[in-house]
């Protein structure tokens, strides 16, 4: 029978987390018997190593019985867990998270059979099969524990402009997880989205800007315009625009703005990396 649950002190930590890590992913997790916040998450995280059926270990530690291994790892509270694979630290948290929100960190390391369902679907998409995308969603649905693959379908919904359906995926994340640099990419999307509902058209906004090229509102207006055609660089062209012309207008909304598009684009790999690095350039000579 396949061990799902141990409790470790500094004799056995080599064999049981190290060695193990080798073959699959170890919770360590620092604990006291007199600690209540440890009374909450343990059965949560004996709960979890049982259902996933020893895909990952949950390796237990009393800090008051294995200082040593607490003062190694540098435990400042408890509970702590760190994420072990292959000998390396690859995730923790401190505190009591919920279930969704450890299912969700599970998820980076452990593969479901959602996974490669999804990788098939996603493959078909790419040869240009149209019912990919509906299977894409199903196979979502089906299993939101693996949010992993459901932040994936949101970021494609984001990019081919469904934004309502993003939200959807996106609103039924854990807190912890909204946190992520992906997630806030997705989320500017949407509320940039849902606030360019009522813009006027595009032409008569450039005809606006070269009748008046201080017509700031119109600028802002076609600045979101151009976000939606996922001409994220010209549109922070029109907000640094802004600021060079009223660092004020409308309470430093081309500032506020142009960081929302950061946090767009940084998530877009090197490219998006290096966009950013520039119009942060950009942004500092704006403002000086």
């Amino acid at each position: 029978m396949t061990e799902t649950v141990v409790d470790v002190t500094a004799e056995t930590f080599q064999t049981q987390v190290m060695e193990a890590s080798m073959q699959k992913l170890v919770l360590l997790d620092f604990w006291a018997p007199w600690c209540n916040p440890c009374k909450q998450l343990v059965p949560t995280l004996v709960k979890l190593a049982h259902e996933f059926e020893g895909q990952f270990l949950l390796a237990k530690v009393d800090i008051d019985q294995s200082k040593e291994l607490a003062e190694h790892f540098q435990v400042k509270s408890v509970p702590t867990v760190k994420f072990i694979l292959n000998g390396q630290i690859v995730d923790e948290f401190a505190g009591v998270l919920s279930e969704g929100e450890i299912k969700g960190k599970l998820s980076n390391f452990i593969t479901r059979e959602s996974d490669s369902l999804y990788q098939q679907a996603m493959e078909r998409l790419q040869q240009g099969d149209t019912n990919a995308m509906l299977e894409m969603q199903e196979i979502c649905l089906n299993d939101l524990d693996n949010q992993k693959i459901s932040i994936h379908f949101a970021s494609i919904l984001a990019q081919t402009q469904q934004f309502d359906t993003a939200k959807l995926f996106i609103d039924a994340l854990p807190e912890l997880m909204k946190e992520k640099d992906e997630i806030k990419s997705i989320t500017a999307q949407i509320n940039i989205s849902e606030s360019a509902k009522d813009l006027p058209e595009v032409d008569k906004l450039i005809k606006a800007i070269e009748k008046d090229p201080k017509d700031l509102k119109a600028r802002f207006q076609y600045s979101q315009h151009l976000v939606l055609q996922g001409d994220v660089a010209s549109a922070m062209d029109q907000l640094l625009e802004i600021i060079k012309r009223d660092r004020k207008f409308d309470d430093d909304l081309g500032r506020t703005e142009l960081l929302k598009l950061f946090d767009i684009i940084k998530t877009q790999g090197e490219q998006g990396a290096k966009l950013v690095s520039d119009y942060r350039r950009k942004l500092a000579l704006a403002l000086n």
